[in-house]
């Protein structure tokens, strides 16, 4: 697997579950005032409801699986939300394959298998997760705590017990956002290119209330016929000892990516 590629999908898939499951999320049914939310409602919500979680200590399991190959790792993230990820992956018998460090405008990413050390924008990493150099969006997308973007002129349609937004990015590419009112949580996202055509999705599910935030236990992302899937273990909401460590290495080859 390419370097980037290895300690990129452990950044996408490392959503989480707590220590000890609480409980299921809960599901009320439909909630009050659907399916007649406005956009604006709609947008307020999910962001009031993931707004408690400021910092992540997580732990949990991946797969990674392309046309050419499939692998599998384990993982450790911290992640304060606002400004900086760093993530450990692990192989079979626990052998630290990388580590990557995400600033709010680069990722640094540490090969320790072949001794590479690889430099780059943030806009490195929109590859694998569109717009994941906007709003801290890696760690909200492995999180399941995306919010919608305010600033885009969203159509609305109800159904089925959700809401889904849709529009037209900057870019010229579109995005449409699944919600469940239940919860008030994004749990699927569906990206297009410019000519329409689905270029990528992330999916959040298995939902579990922890220290009274909705958080998923399994993450699902495929773009470009990779599909990235992580079952998770080890939670813990705002750390008081975050432990935002890393080190860059001074006798690897270094390069940098685009």
């Amino acid at each position: 697997m390419r370097p980037f590629a290895v300690l990129a999908t452990a950044l996408l898939v490392s959503g989480c579950v707590p220590t000890e499951l609480v409980r299921d999320a809960p599901d009320d049914g439909t909630p009050v005032g659907y399916p007649n939310h406005t956009v604006e409602q709609i947008i307020a919500a999910v962001e009031a409801s993931v707004a408690p979680v400021r910092s992540i200590a997580a732990d949990g399991d991946l797969s990674f699986t392309s046309p050419n190959e499939s692998q599998n790792a384990s993982f450790s993230l911290r992640s304060r939300l606002s400004d900086t990820t760093v993530v450990t992956v692990r192989g079979p018998l626990g052998i630290q394959a990388g580590r990557a460090l995400v600033t709010p405008d680069s990722v640094f990413l540490v090969n320790s298998l072949v001794r590479e050390f690889a430099i780059g924008p943030i806009t490195a990493a929109d590859a694998l997760v569109p717009g994941a150099s906007l709003d801290a969006r890696v760690s909200r997308a492995v999180l399941g705590l995306l919010i919608p973007e305010d600033d885009v002129a969203w159509s609305l349609v109800a159904e089925d017990g959700r809401y889904r937004l849709t529009g037209r990015l900057a870019a010229g590419t579109s995005r449409a956002y699944d919600v469940d009112p239940s919860i008030w949580r994004v749990v699927r996202v569906i990206e297009f290119d410019t000519g329409g055509r689905q270029s990528g999705t992330q999916e959040a599910s298995a939902f579990d209330t922890v220290d009274g935030v909705v958080l998923p236990r399994r993450i699902r992302l495929e773009r470009d016929g990779t599909i990235v899937e992580g079952e998770h273990r080890r939670l813990v909401v705002n750390p008081d000892d975050l432990r935002l460590r890393f080190r860059r290495p001074t006798d690897y080859e270094t390069f940098e990516i685009r």
